[in-house]
């Protein structure tokens, strides 16, 4: 009768323990009734006689005082029940709260820590709360050892804080980026790092791109041909993407220049990259393309967007359509004001033949003249 109808058999035998206690689980956690009358405190007291660690009547005493205006016997009756058991998230989430309104985020992480462990779905009310309380200093500091020792909210939680402020996510890392090596964070770094350059300030974005990023070299990531590095899917769009498909296929050879295979009369993506560039300065964009004798050729068409979190705007389309052999081809590119991230976008059209085209692509480069 417990589970299938907590109420009537907690009516049947008011002061059991385990029917009180089934009756307040049903009513504070399935329903989200929080509350106790009197009667349901002096039965929890009666109960409690009988099973004095039942945290869920000790957690039904501190409720009545909450309701009646009685905060220091809550706390009591609530601390209580936080050391007999750290799993119930009720008692947790109360007492998280009671130390958010004391100021004291210290005492406060213990308690969430404990809610999302016990139930990691709290993360998506929790964190609405969390992440505006980032802007606070003392705050922050108290997240940081969660985050060293990698408990398991806390990727989501840095993933949520990058997406919502920017300077309050990188603040809140920052100090800790040596110690959160491992991979669980990358997401989370990729958007602080996105997110810096498309606002200017790509200097920081790379410091903290070299430090979350083991292996990063940054000489290497800044130049504009593909390398290991700059292949690197942690950073994001900031490194190159080759499209892997049946009608489109981008690879890199073994001398280290991007193969494009195209299906005839396909057409489609090969590889994009974004970068991050200097306002009102010209760039010059080079590359040789290469594709075999004795068959039709792909068209090759880049094209250049600047790029924020939210928009792009073309900057130009640069077609190349080769001729059996190798030529070197370019343009030059005039980045607007204001303009940090520009995409590349390498664009193919397969030809109107019987078989697939290949072009290969090699000695691409990005350089400012301005």
């Amino acid at each position: 009768m417990r589970r299938a109808n907590p109420e009537a058999a907690y009516r049947a035998r008011p002061t059991d323990p385990g029917a009180v206690a089934g009756a307040m689980t049903d009513r504070m956690v399935a329903r989200n009734q929080f509350n106790a009358s009197a009667d349901d405190a002096s039965n929890a007291r009666a109960g409690l006689r009988q099973d004095p660690l039942n945290r869920v009547l000790l957690r039904t005493l501190g409720v009545h005082e909450e309701v009646n205006g009685r905060t220091p016997a809550a706390f009591g009756s609530m601390q209580l029940a936080h050391r007999v058991s750290r799993r119930d998230s009720i008692t947790e989430l109360w007492l998280a709260e009671y130390h958010r309104r004391q100021d004291n985020p210290v005492k406060a992480l213990v308690h969430y820590d404990a809610a999302m462990l016990v139930r990691p779905d709290l993360q998506k009310v929790l964190f609405p709360q969390m992440v505006p309380a980032l802007a606070s200093a003392k705050f922050r500091a108290a997240v940081r050892p969660y985050i060293v020792r990698g408990a398991s909210w806390t990727p989501s939680f840095v993933g949520t804080a990058a997406g919502a402020n920017l300077d309050n996510a990188a603040s809140l890392v920052r100090p800790v980026l040596a110690d959160m090596a491992g991979g669980v964070f990358d997401q989370a770094f990729s958007s602080i790092v996105y997110r810096l350059a498309a606002r200017g300030d790509g200097a920081q974005a790379l410091a903290i791109a070299r430090e979350a990023f083991a292996g990063l070299d940054q000489n290497a990531f800044q130049r504009a041909g593909w390398s290991k590095v700059n292949l690197d899917s942690r950073m994001g769009p900031l490194a190159w993407k080759f499209n892997q498909s049946v009608d489109v296929s981008s690879s890199l050879d073994r001398q280290g220049n991007l193969t494009i295979v195209v299906s005839p009369f396909a057409a489609g993506s090969a590889a994009q990259r974004t970068f991050m560039v200097t306002p009102s300065a010209r760039y010059q964009f080079s590359y040789k393309l290469r594709s075999a004798a004795g068959q039709q050729s792909a068209q090759l068409r880049w094209k250049a967007e600047c790029v924020n979190e939210t928009a792009s705007t073309t900057l130009g389309e640069f077609p190349s359509q080769l001729q059996p052999g190798q030529a070197a081809s370019g343009a030059l590119i005039d980045i607007p004001a204001g303009c940090y991230l520009m995409r590349l976008i390498a664009n193919v059209a397969g030809p109107d033949a019987q078989t697939a085209s290949e072009i290969s692509i090699a000695s691409l480069r990005l350089d400012r003249l301005t």
